[in-house]
């Protein structure tokens, strides 16, 4: 038992590097999609998404300081048993320690229930999916979680939570001594989220087949890239099981699979699965009545001069618009 433990302290202190560099990407994203953000989630409506949207986008970036003094800081013991819990539970809800973010599971079952045409029955699959597994994240980060015994080895450390009982068995029957095969939470929890992400994968292409003639631009465009999203997603967490499972059999250092678990879905969750693209394919698809005016104000203004110049072209197009001019005498006067 103490062999494991020490032979486990180089892979517990290395995750502190996967978590800081999660949260550098989580910020740099955030700043070269600012402008981006301005123009088209502040001034929509507010709605279930543009909300999910918003906490997803600066929830993590709120807690980072706390997290990282945690996880990154050299911290004495009792500090540690004071802050672990709440330090876990900060982290549940948007970065993929457990492979799925409570937060943008959200924003994808609304996706694929607004393209199921907001039927009440896939709202209620979908609804009761999601919170099996966000109750099942929830009581894991506030239960099954006890401080790394890492302390029994020096004065000072960093703030990690272990998992009291590591087989997933545990959780629906008894296991009697402890014979079973251990394998971690997470890997049980990735296994549910994949189960969420290819139940809204299933939705979406039975909606499509049954109504593919009759999509528009907006339903086709949201067809072409959503859908890669949630392939990408779902090949992320089965790349993450798989390293997570294998990591832990041969008992190798845990913090290649971190990288996996951490940063690549919580950078493509914000990225892909907010609401920031369906914006930006509505827009094109159907632009708002104050879209279309600053677009062909653009345009006057362009034609105008033009025309102070000398030239007079019989149309102008800007921004995917395009604006026809009249050259008869009639219409010049």
């Amino acid at each position: 038992m103490i062999g494991e433990h020490v032979i486990s302290v180089p892979s517990k202190v290395d995750q502190s590097t996967p978590s800081l560099a999660a949260y550098v990407i989580c910020f740099y994203d955030w700043v070269i999609s600012l402008d981006q953000e301005v123009a088209l989630i502040y001034p929509a409506p507010w709605n279930s998404v543009k909300a999910a949207y918003l906490f997803c986008r600066y929830y993590p970036m709120t807690i980072a300081p706390f997290h990282i003094w945690g996880l990154v800081g050299n911290h004495e013991q009792r500090v540690c048993e004071t802050y672990y819990h709440a330090l876990a539970a900060c982290a549940m809800p948007t970065l993929f320690i457990t492979f799925v973010s409570v937060v943008s599971s959200v924003i994808l079952m609304l996706r694929t229930y607004a393209f199921s045409g907001r039927k009440t029955r896939v709202l209620v699959v979908l609804s009761i999916t999601y919170l099996g597994l966000a109750g099942i994240i929830i009581w894991v980060s506030s239960k099954e979680l006890t401080l790394s015994p890492l302390f029994f080895f020096t004065k000072r450390n960093a703030c990690f939570a272990i998992s009291d009982e590591p087989n997933i068995t545990a959780l629906v029957a008894s296991v009697s001594h402890g014979n079973s095969v251990p394998t971690p939470i997470a890997y049980h929890l990735g296994v549910l989220a994949t189960f969420f992400d290819c139940l809204n994968m299933l939705v979406v292409l039975w909606h499509w087949v049954q109504g593919r003639d009759t999509f528009g631009p907006l339903g086709k465009s949201f067809l072409k890239q959503g859908m890669l999203v949630y392939v990408v997603m779902t090949a992320l967490n089965v790349l993450s099981l798989c390293a997570f499972l294998g990591s832990y059999l041969v008992r190798y250092d845990l913090a290649a699979s971190s990288v996996l678990a951490n940063i690549l879905p919580s950078a493509l969750v914000i990225r892909f699965l907010s609401h920031l693209p369906l914006l930006m394919l509505r827009q094109k698809a159907s632009p708002t009545d104050t879209k279309l005016r600053l677009e062909y104000s653009h345009m006057v203004d362009h034609a105008l001069e033009m025309i102070a110049v000398g030239q007079c072209p019989e149309e102008i197009s800007e921004g995917g618009f395009t604006l026809s001019i009249s050259t008869d005498a009639e219409a010049q006067h």
